[in-house]
């Protein structure tokens, strides 16, 4: 019922829902409450039956595997219900169950095998959550499991002899992989790089050339502005010369 970092799981029950809305959370409480009802919890004929104290014992149970507010009366409420309807469950699992058999002699096998069962559920170490997975199949998964007895036993030399050497490997292989790459990315850099250093300096040539041509362009029109300053002069003189000519003087009776 605990989180990888240790911690219990948070139950959050928003008010007026009666259960939680999140899936996983929902399950997880449902599922406890069931074991309680099934194993910690006196089975009454009727739910009102139970004493306050009885249900309490039952809620702090919950509280020690999970962080839940029961101090919120719609939260404690809403425990109380799951509560109520997981023993009403189990009841009537245990009434079809003794109702089946033939005889009270098979009735009485059927409840001394019930008490066996009992006690066997109370030394398990921890109460099964995992679904429909076996523990033989998870403890399979996890491999050998001090002090459950549970796999073969590792010969610790040389499984760490042999850990090491794998990682000596992998530690190998991982700094060649990266002085690969790093060989790679400076080569693209360098590559990089003089590829900027060209484009500046035909930037700078094409400054130049701009300039230049700048330069050109106002010589040529200073050159043009004395043109027109000449043709202009010229042509004023040739205006006064044409005035100031004997042709021009008015001719007499």
């Amino acid at each position: 019922m605990k989180k990888t970092l240790g911690s219990k799981m948070k139950i959050e029950i928003p008010l007026g829902k009666g259960r939680p809305t999140k899936p996983d959370q929902s399950a997880k409480l449902s599922n406890e409450l069931g074991i309680i009802a099934r194993n910690f919890l006196f089975l009454p004929n009727k739910w009102k039956e139970l004493t306050r104290e009885d249900k309490d014992a039952a809620l702090i149970r919950c509280h020690e595997r999970f962080e839940i507010n029961l101090d919120e009366h719609y939260v404690k409420d809403s425990c109380q219900d799951i509560l109520k309807n997981r023993s009403r469950q189990w009841r009537y699992k245990l009434k079809q169950l003794f109702e089946s058999a033939h005889s009270e002699e098979e009735a009485r096998k059927i409840e001394k095998r019930c008490d066996i069962n009992k006690v066997n559920r109370t030394k398990l170490k921890s109460n099964h959550f995992m679904g429909s997975k076996a523990f033989v199949a998870a403890r399979a998964e996890m491999g050998y499991v001090k002090g459950l007895g549970y796999g073969p036993k590792l010969n610790t030399t040389r499984a760490t002899q042999r850990r090491t050497v794998e990682l000596e490997d992998s530690l190998k292989k991982a700094k060649q992989e990266a002085a690969s790459v790093q060989h790679d990315l400076q080569k693209r850099l360098n590559a990089a790089e003089t590829e900027v250093e060209n484009q500046q300096s035909q930037i700078l040539d094409q400054q130049s050339q701009i300039q230049d041509q700048q330069s050109q362009i106002k010589a040529l029109n200073s050159q043009l502005d004395t043109v027109v300053a000449r043709q202009e002069d010229m042509f004023r003189k040739i205006q006064l010369f044409a005035h100031s000519s004997p042709s021009s003087a008015p001719s007499e009776g």
